[in-house]
């Protein structure tokens, strides 16, 4: 199973000022020790602008470095470039999603996103997983990720 990852709204409110960019993060911990068998893909805005292992220590330090391991790559990101042919409506951060399990063969593999801007994805798409960004991720979203990623 694959799980891909925003930052912003997800592993901390969005909120302009918010004391700590990560404090969401013991929840994705909880969520990662309960499902062994999952793997995750940072599809972030911020990977445009750190390496993946600068996304891996954000995510994990402060009592998450036995899952770094867990941590795999990032989407590609796709430029919208004038004059590009992109089909309406364009849900970027789903074909991102789309492109990063196809070119790294794991085209069989289930998976699932886990944003707070539903608009980058299509709707009703049974695997998208939207936090409430005003909160970030919580305990209680902790408990229901761990449902949906164990088949339950």
């Amino acid at each position: 199973m694959i799980l891909f990852l925003d930052f912003d709204g997800v592993l901390h409110p969005e909120l302009i000022g918010a004391p700590d960019d990560f404090a969401c993060r013991p929840h994705l911990w909880k969520v990662l020790r309960t499902c062994p068998d999952v793997d995750v893909v940072f599809s972030t805005s911020w990977r445009e602008m750190h390496t993946v292992q600068e996304l891996i220590n954000f995510t994990t330090q402060g009592g998450g470095e036995d899952l770094a391991h867990r941590f795999i790559g990032s989407t590609p990101y796709i430029v919208h470039e004038p004059g590009a042919f992109l089909p309406s409506p364009y849900y970027r951060r789903e074909r991102e999603c789309r492109l990063w399990l196809t070119g790294n063969d794991h085209q069989q593999s289930s998976w699932l996103a886990v944003d707070d801007y539903a608009r980058y994805f299509s709707p009703l798409l049974p695997a998208l997983y939207t936090v409430d960004p005003r909160t970030g991720l919580t305990d209680k979203d902790a408990e229901k990720l761990i449902e949906r990623l164990n088949g339950r």
